[in-house]
């Protein structure tokens, strides 16, 4: 059985790393090794997702399915990596989160795992290179958490730019579809990547008005990240619910008065 345990310091606040970093959604935008992760099911902290990595020096790719299941109150996961392509037999990844202070994170993988009988791998080639993929990743992801996390601080002070969307519900039932549409995609990483800083969705009969505030105009957000997959995902499936009544200018609403209460109560 073979075993590795690596541990990487973050400067981020312990739960918004566990947020970022548990979305596996999101993993071929932490991760450098994989061009996709699709989820295949799921329930309450319990994730079963495919992920396939990257074409090699040899132009090889590996694709695998994983099981995921989240502790919430240890800050903690465990993965089971089922038997497919690539040289392992069965693999068992434990994921835990520690706060070391109070902008600063712990974050370390233990990994168990057995190498296939018929594949010319020893188990001491396959911990060093685990090893190794292991460091480079956490390294990157540490990268990438640590920026997410600043912008998302210096933001706090940054002019900020107001949108609106106007659709018609295509059914009523679609309206907690809607939340949990964007309840899920407000979890991963794209506001922080995109400068989004709030949103409020409201139902009036058959409307639905989506206000949205953020660090660059709604346009200029919706074409900078037309082609991001995560923005890609979330509009398919609210496009499925609604209709927009503004077509190709929802997100250019004039403002054409504003007031403020600014008395003391």
């Amino acid at each position: 059985m073979g075993y590795i345990r690596n541990t990487v310091l973050i400067t981020a606040p312990v739960d918004e790393v566990m947020r970022l970093t548990n979305n596996v959604r999101i993993w071929p935008s932490l991760f450098t090794e994989y061009e996709s992760s699709e989820v295949l099911e799921e329930e309450a902290d319990c994730v079963t997702f495919q992920l396939t990595t990257r074409p090699n020096e040899q132009g090889e790719q590996y694709s695998w399915i994983a099981r995921r299941k989240t502790d919430r109150a240890r800050r903690a996961t465990i993965s089971e990596r089922m038997p497919s392509s690539g040289p392992f037999e069965h693999m068992i990844i434990r994921w835990w989160y520690d706060p070391v202070e109070k902008d600063c994170t712990a974050m370390t993988w233990e990994q168990e795992f057995a190498i296939k009988a018929d594949v010319s791998l020893t188990e001491e080639a396959a911990t060093n290179y685990l090893n190794k993929q292991t460091r480079i990743q956490q390294q990157a992801i540490k990268a990438k958490v640590e920026s997410l996390c600043m912008q998302q601080t210096k933001g706090s002070e940054t002019k900020l730019y107001h949108g609106i969307v106007i659709s018609r519900l295509l059914h009523p039932d679609n309206a907690e579809k809607i939340a949990t549409a964007f309840r899920r995609s407000d979890a991963t990483e794209l506001p922080h990547l995109a400068g989004v800083k709030s949103r409020r969705i409201w139902i009036q009969g058959d409307l639905c008005l989506h206000l949205i505030e953020a660090k660059s105009p709604i346009p200029t957000i919706l074409r900078d990240y037309a082609g991001h997959p995560l923005l890609k995902t979330i509009q398919s499936e609210v496009d499925s619910y609604v209709e927009l009544v503004y077509p190709g200018t929802q997100a250019n609403a004039l403002e054409i008065y504003r007031w403020d209460n600014t008395q003391p109560d």
